[in-house]
């Protein structure tokens, strides 16, 4: 059984991960599309540039997210107010 507090993380993180590949999805199309028809590379190639492209752009997302729940924390912490839905 989640804990509320889990609960709402998990929301979170889903709702940030399914926007993050939403834009990843539509720049790798982009960057595909550009790929296929203004080189002469091979498929298989093309698909291991995105692959890594996306392997980069996830770990700068994941970076990106620790440090905006980092500073959130340090936030509340500073102001000293606590969640009234958390049993402690």
């Amino acid at each position: 059984m989640l804990m509320p507090k889990e609960s709402r993380n998990l929301k979170v993180r889903a709702k940030r991960l399914l926007w993050f590949l939403l834009f990843v999805f539509i720049f790798d199309v982009f960057i595909c599309f550009l790929f296929f028809k203004y080189t002469n590379m091979h498929p298989v190639l093309n698909g291991f540039i995105i692959i890594c492209i996306t392997g980069l752009l996830y770990l700068l997302f994941l970076g990106i997210c620790a440090k905006i729940d980092k500073r959130k924390k340090e936030k509340l912490e500073k102001t000293g107010k606590i969640d009234p839905f958390t049993k402690q």
